[in-house]
């Protein structure tokens, strides 16, 4: 197991009252997991999916600044150190 630090942006700051949580753990998915277990009744249905035990898919889950989708995913091994960041996605124009 190792220990990183999960940056909540926007909405799941605002949610949470907080901007970095440290947690341990070895892979992404460990991580986002054990975020959802201390704080799932602070998110609503916008972030979880439908049955609330994930995130919402469109939600953007960044490793040290690189989208999860391009790694292996929730799968995506830790290294000490490394950073997490949760982000809701924003558009507009």
């Amino acid at each position: 197991m190792v220990k990183i630090e999960l940056n909540l942006l926007n909405i799941f700051a605002l949610r949470t009252n907080k901007s970095k949580i440290e947690y341990e753990g070895r892979t992404v998915g460990d991580i986002i997991t054990q975020f959802l277990d201390d704080y799932r009744d602070s998110l609503d249905e916008s972030i979880l999916s439908k049955n609330k035990k994930k995130l919402n898919p469109i939600m953007i889950v960044l490793l040290n600044g690189r989208n999860i989708t391009y790694l292996k995913n929730y799968k995506t091994k830790l290294k000490e150190g490394d950073k997490l960041y949760l982000s809701f996605p924003i558009s507009g124009g």
